[in-house]
């Protein structure tokens, strides 16, 4: 009867629907556990280091003026003395920066971190040196020259290693903590007093071994820059300011190179606020570098793989329907149901076993196991064990194409929408010759022949 078959049918889809809570809940156990993730990240950058921006070397040149009188309608005062400072970029920078990649453990939780050596190196000419320092002898109140220094701002100091170094036309210069840049009070700093000896051109060498975590990033304040990152991390992501201009990616790592210009940075201006203002935001927003990001991680391979559930318990539920009255056996909705809480036991097994293997033998194990309770089940609940490999051979396949979903990077919704509709294609295919009003009356036939059979018994 219509009536029955309605109500088996409403019955499989109050099954279908009360399946997918604990579906959502692995689920949100994902979410969960990524969370934990990322608190494992800040932990970690508490204890090592977090991102790192780096400034180029600046040239600092102080000066001071005089006090001056200042007229009033009520008295004249005295001004205090003016301390005052010249900002000088290089002529000439080259940055190069090689990064060895690696993971930390924090509990079970993996977190990627780095070691870098970066060597800033250039000069800064004779000419604008002396042609500055004759500038401000010619200022109004002129007084005195201050010690020139050279600065360097690093964002998180932790992450030195060992003690840096810096040479000033071939010979050692002791550097000093601190930038003595009040908007960017940590970093480094070396005196330069010879200077003011002689106009002679400043070629300078830094060397400085550097932690980090996540990212790192240069803003460059010189005339002409030319910076180049490598590293053995094969997933990076440009970020900032400025794509880089080449670029080489492996397997096993890759190089990048940026050039720019103080025309395309617009680094004096920028800096010349910044230090007025104590605030740098749009300094810090020409910066360039890499992320080193994990494209694919487990946490987003398993939340891709969980919002294919409804496509495998639907399906399932699709195929079971058929055998049921296409071969004439009764499914009870409670086998409907164990089914497919085995598939939503699946994600959860791949969750917990991804924190601790490689995702491709968690997804492995999983499937083996959850493919090899199906198969044992499903042997006596279709009562035929053709229909039940058959049954099993779908599934593995399914996952097998899941499997290659979850691993693209740009192609997954694609791959995704096309295993949809390559699904709904071959169930259609099947499906093709049935007489779905005559289910009806086959199953009611088939309800009075067991009647009868009993009766005769």
């Amino acid at each position: 009867m219509q009536k029955q078959l309605a109500i088996k049918i409403l019955a499989i889809f109050v099954v279908g629907l009360l399946v997918l809570i604990p579906t959502t809940m692995v689920e949100h156990k994902v979410y969960e556990r990524h969370s934990y993730h990322e608190q494992a990240k800040t932990t970690v950058a508490q204890s090592w280091t977090g991102p790192q921006l780096l400034t180029s070397p600046i040239l600092i040149i102080p000066y001071h003026l005089s006090p001056t009188k200042q007229s009033g309608f009520i008295s004249d005062k005295a001004t205090s003395r003016l301390n005052k400072s010249v900002l000088m970029l290089a002529d000439e920078l080259l940055i190069v920066a090689d990064v060895a990649n690696k993971n930390v453990f924090k509990g079970i939780y993996q977190v990627p971190v780095y070691n870098s050596s970066i060597k800033f190196s250039g000069k800064f000419s004779a000419e604008k040196i002396q042609h500055q320092i004759t500038l401000i002898q010619q200022l109004q109140g002129f007084e005195s020259l201050g010690t020139p220094y050279i600065s360097i701002h690093i964002a998180d100091v932790r992450g030195i290693d060992k003690a840096p170094s810096l040479t000033i036309n071939k010979l050692p210069v002791s550097l000093e903590p601190g930038s003595q840049l009040s908007p960017f009070p940590s970093g480094l700093s070396a005196q330069l007093p010879a200077l003011l000896k002689g106009g002679e051109a400043i070629g300078f060498a830094v060397l400085v071994s550097l932690r980090g975590m996540e990212s790192l990033s240069f803003v460059p304040l010189a005339d002409t820059t030319n910076t180049t990152i490598r590293s053995d991390w094969p997933h990076p992501e440009f970020v900032g300011a400025t794509l880089p201009s080449t670029r080489d990616i492996t397997s096993s790592g890759f190089s990048a190179n940026w050039s720019s210009t103080r025309f395309s940075s617009n680094g004096p201006s920028l800096l010349a606020q910044c230090l007025e203002s104590t605030e740098c935001p749009a300094l810090l927003s020409t910066s360039s570098g890499v992320k080193f990001i994990e494209p694919v991680d487990v946490y987003l391979q398993s939340e891709r793989s969980v919002k294919y559930a409804i496509l495998f318990i639907g399906l399932s539920f699709i195929t079971f329907f058929i055998f049921e009255h296409i071969k004439r056996i009764r499914i009870h909705p409670i086998q409907y149901a164990f089914v497919g809480l085995a598939i939503s036991v699946f994600y959860l097994l791949l969750i917990s076993l991804a924190e601790h293997m490689a995702f491709g033998w968690a997804y492995l194990i999983a499937v083996m196991c959850c493919s090899g309770l199906l198969l044992f089940y499903v042997r006596y609940m279709l009562r035929n064990l053709f229909s039940a490999l058959l049954y099993s051979g779908m599934i593995v396949g399914l996952y097998g194409l899941l499997y290659v979903i979850v691993q693209a990077e740009d192609f997954a919704l694609l791959m995704g929408a096309v295993l949809v509709f390559l699904v709904l294609t071959a169930m259609m295919v099947v499906t093709r010759k049935i007489d779905w009003y005559s289910l009806a009356e086959t199953d009611n036939n088939h309800s009075v022949e067991e009647a009868n059979s009993e009766l005769d018994s």
